[in-house]
């Protein structure tokens, strides 16, 4: 019996070993100072003796660094120097934790997890820096292919924060007319959670020029049924995330539309906010999915993403 406790406990030792030997890592967040904004697409360095590693933060500002591959075996102890890239951030960009923007850390210990966490300060970390206008159709939301007249249509538009003013024409008026559902969801009471940039696809827009290429926002709003549909929501939720990842009209073999097939758009309309995806009403995507934010290429039309001047204020 002693024999089969030691080979248990010999086992789990292997186990335990084996799982250790996954944390040797550095992670940690960059987010906005005093709201914790994420500030998505910012670039950490990673330094030791043995070699220079680059990260990227996530849509969420996370991101994760693997340690193992910048250590020189026999070396003690294992030194690292993790750097915030201050040129990967907003122009106006400080960072105020760490002073300088960048951490110091060593372990003479094998699979070592550390977090380092970054936060700045700019203008641009304030819901209020961004709006957005514009419209669009998309055919067959699910399987994002045309199939002629005879598929599923939603159209929608609108503008959502038109002004400095958090009460300016009730944060906006967005609208979705949903074919398929026989539904008409119009949205006001329109709050900018954030806005920012989409990892791995160029900064900003170039007509009108920002720095930023996706806003979320969330509100309230109504749907009614259309199209002999009786269905009469007076309060309904709203989230919605824009991507302006290109403009129209640009000059290639994709013709006029390619700009506009780029752009992204998500919708997803509840009656619950306790239980968003259980309770929802209305939901444009890529998948169907109604628990994960997943914006699908829009079909026509033209969503457009501006600065505000009240960043400047």
């Amino acid at each position: 019996m002693k024999q089969l406790f030691r080979t248990i406990a010999a086992a789990a030792l292997v186990i335990w070993s084996a799982s250790a030997a996954q944390a040797w890592q550095v992670h940690g967040r960059v987010i906005c100072a005093g709201n914790n904004i994420p500030l998505a697409g910012a670039t950490l360095t990673i330094t030791s003796n043995a070699g220079v590693a680059t990260v990227s933060t996530d849509i969420d500002g996370y991101y994760t660094a693997d340690l193992d591959a910048l250590f020189t075996p026999g070396s003690t102890p294992r030194s690292y120097v993790i750097v915030l890239n201050l040129s990967s951030l907003p122009a106006d960009a400080t960072i105020t934790i760490p002073p300088g923007g960048s951490y110091s850390f060593a372990t003479t210990v094998d699979d070592t997890e550390f977090e380092r966490n970054f936060t700045v300060s700019s203008g641009q970390c304030t819901p209020s820096a961004c709006w957005m206008t514009g419209g669009g159709q998309k055919i067959d939301p699910i399987l994002n292919i045309p199939v002629a007249e005879k598929g599923t249509k939603e159209n929608f538009g609108g503008n959502v924060y038109p002004g400095c003013s958090a009460t300016a024409g009730d944060g906006g008026n967005w609208n979705h007319l949903s074919r398929a559902l026989k539904l008409h969801f119009q949205g006001q009471n329109i709050q900018v959670l954030r806005c920012g940039n989409v990892p791995d696809i160029p900064p900003g827009s170039t007509s009108p020029a920002t720095p930023f290429n996706f806003i979320e926002f969330q509100g309230t709003g109504r749907v009614s049924g259309i199209q002999g549909n009786k269905a009469d929501y007076p309060l309904v939720y709203f989230f919605g995330r824009v991507e302006d990842r290109n403009e129209p009209g640009n000059d290639n073999a994709l013709g006029p539309d390619e700009g506009s097939l780029i752009d992204r758009y998500f919708l997803r309309v509840f009656t619950n906010p306790a239980d968003p995806a259980g309770s929802t009403l209305i939901l444009s995507d890529i998948d169907s999915n109604s628990a994960t934010v997943d914006p699908a290429p829009i079909t026509h039309g033209n969503l457009q993403i501006h600065v505000t001047s009240c960043a400047q204020q």
